[in-house]
């Protein structure tokens, strides 16, 4: 039994050595998350494809119908050798000429569509990789704060307990001390945690085999930004605002095609003709296909169409509503993140810095005690931690701005 247990401890310990030779990290930009996402994601190479397959089928807008070669006798008397008049030629069916350009305008704004389907994937991917990195960048730094008040907590235990041990106070300050120490050890494993799920998210966006550590830091660029100027920016280059005015151009170019149907087909034959043994004749005839039967199908076609476009343009303005109301609520988050950021930059942590100071000072002097020095590295600790989270959401509001307005705001 006891060689059993040696075994598996041995073996625990070789897997523990072994498993970390395989963990991977590397540290990079937010530029290189971003290019590396859009390289290795499939369905932005799948959004690519069906751009290539709708340049293609812009060729089939003029698909001609195969020409037809014909031989027609007449006044066959016996045998086919024994005619009044035979024809040889070849014959050519079209459509009406507008109707070839109006459908290649049907394929041209398919086109457009599925270019903007590929910008919209492209920045709902830059969108998710920023908010992600951004977050990780938070969660780094928070962790790094609770591993220096944990260090000061350490050390605060240490002086606590030399200073009952020789009478200079109770083991009340003793336990206040373990206790922050072991909330902070809690924190610590917590915000681990959290940064394990979010590079595993970014792991997962960036379609790679190893952990981000990222190569910035937390921290802001302030920036002057017009809500009309914004909302303007929107409405012309936001991807899913433009895929909704692709789909009208389009249905409004069917309800075109639709109505240029209407317009009569062209024949043209052109042929030798041979009269009893008489040769050297040519001729040509030229035919209209009238659509006499315009209320059936062509009409049906007319009104779907009509009402495709109705409902296009119904959900363009319905989603530039949208737009605009998403932008407005970005923009109070943008204006709100930037005045709490301010506070906290100029003046918070300016005084907390100083209040940490003078209050270790004071302690270790003795001109404190206990609880005034704890509640001293709270105010500290707690302005740290709003402002990392004031600069989170600062720079995470700007992120929601540049995927609303589909470009770079910084």
């Amino acid at each position: 039994m006891t060689g059993k247990i040696k075994f598996i401890a041995l073996s625990f310990m070789l897997s523990s050595l072994i498993i970390p030779l395989g963990y991977s990290q590397e540290k990079i930009t937010l530029n290189d998350a971003l290019r590396i996402a859009i390289d290795n994601n499939q369905q932005i190479k799948s959004a690519q494809l069906n751009i290539a397959k709708d340049e293609a089928l812009k060729s089939t807008s003029f698909n001609i119908p195969n020409p037809e070669l014909f031989i027609e006798y007449e006044g066959v008397k016996g045998s086919l050798n024994n005619f009044e008049s035979r024809k040889i030629g070849i014959s050519q069916e079209l459509e009406f000429p507008t109707n070839y350009f109006l459908r290649s305008d049907v394929l041209h704004s398919q086109v457009s569509i599925s270019q903007e389907e590929l910008n919209n994937r492209k920045n709902n991917l830059e969108a998710d990789v920023k908010t992600n990195y951004n977050l990780l960048l938070l969660q780094k730094k928070l962790l790094e704060t609770s591993k220096n008040n944990l260090t000061i907590y350490i050390d605060f235990l240490l002086v606590a307990e030399r200073k009952y041990e020789v009478g200079e106070t109770s083991n009340l300050e003793v336990l206040n001390a373990k206790i922050n120490k072991i909330k902070f050890e809690n924190e610590i494993i917590k915000l681990e945690s959290d940064v394990n799920v979010t590079q595993s998210e970014l792991k997962n966006l960036l379609n790679i085999n190893y952990d981000i550590i990222p190569a910035e830091e937390i921290t802001y660029n302030e920036i002057t930004l017009s809500r009309e100027e914004l909302l303007q920016r929107a409405l012309q280059f936001n991807p899913e605002l433009q895929i909704q005015k692709y789909r009208k151009q389009k249905s409004s170019n069917m309800l075109s095609l639709s109505k240029g149907e209407l317009l009569p087909n062209l024949s043209l034959s052109y042929y030798n003709q041979k009269l009893g043994t008489e040769t050297g004749f040519w001729g040509m005839e030229l035919g209209l296909g009238i659509p006499f039967w315009f209320w059936g199908a062509q009409s049906g076609n007319i009104r779907a169409s009509g009402y495709e476009l109705q409902i296009a343009s119904n959900e363009e303005t319905i989603f530039r509503k949208e737009i605009e109301n998403d932008l407005n609520r970005s923009y109070l988050d943008y204006t709100n993140s930037l005045r709490q950021l301010k506070f906290f930059s100029e003046e918070a942590i300016i005084e907390t810095e100083e209040i940490f100071r003078q209050a270790k000072i004071s302690y270790e002097q003795g001109e404190i005690g206990f609880f005034e020095y704890l509640q001293s590295l709270n105010i500290v600790y707690d302005t740290r931690v709003q402002f990392l989270n004031a600069t989170y959401s600062y720079n995470q509001s700007i992120i929601n701005l540049e995927k609303i307005t589909a470009g770079d705001l910084k």
